[in-house]
């Protein structure tokens, strides 16, 4: 394969350095855009290797970061594309350990989906505009999970909360605004006659 750093590249299978360095691309090429398979990487150490169309990220693709000090890439994001944004089923990498994998639109979380998080909780449900929404379930790292209602990435309408404690499980009905609840109905727990 040659490798061109200027001059035009209409169609076909290329190589081409950008001028200064900026970036390198490698793979198809149609009427001087990239167009099906290809990997491009730029100088911020970020990788897409996957489909293009008209220039764009657009099919199912990789994007990775390599490290400076190491040869060690790092996914970001294994998924759909459209129009160079992430759209369709993907899954996202974050940088403090969480995953998601689900739908997207417009580069945001947005459909159906499942978040593991950082800190040990997860959360499986409906998203809208990159924030839980919807209909689904916020399992605690301690045990503790809700069911329910959520909107604006907080716990809003509806739910069952189930407490563990050392007694077992207890069960709260109740309705949330903001991740506060407003009102519930909750069992008493039982008393131990102490003699």
């Amino acid at each position: 394969m040659s490798c061109h750093t200027s001059g035009s590249v209409a169609s076909g299978v290329r190589c081409l350095r950008y001028p200064g360095g900026a970036a390198r691309y490698e793979g198809k090429w149609l009427n001087n855009q990239h167009h099906g398979f290809g990997v491009k990487a730029n100088k911020h150490g970020l990788i897409y290797e996957g489909q293009w169309s008209k220039g764009q990220r657009h099919g199912y693709g990789t994007l990775r970061r390599q490290r400076k000090s190491s040869q060690i890439c790092e996914r970001i994001y294994v998924g759909q594309w459209h129009s160079d944004k992430r759209c369709g089923e993907g899954k996202q990498f974050y940088d403090d350990g969480s995953i998601y994998f689900g739908q997207w639109h417009l580069n945001q979380r947005h459909g159906r989906g499942i978040q593991w998080y950082s800190d040990g909780r997860i959360y499986i449900g409906e998203w809208q505009q990159d924030a839980m929404h919807g209909k689904g379930v916020l399992f605690s790292a301690n045990g503790n999970r809700y069911v329910g209602e959520f909107e604006k990435g907080c716990k809003s309408g509806s739910g069952l909360y189930y407490h563990l404690d050392s007694s077992g499980q207890r069960v709260q009905l109740g309705n949330w605004m903001g991740d506060i609840c407003k009102s519930s109905l909750m069992p008493l727990q039982k008393q131990t006659n102490i003699k």
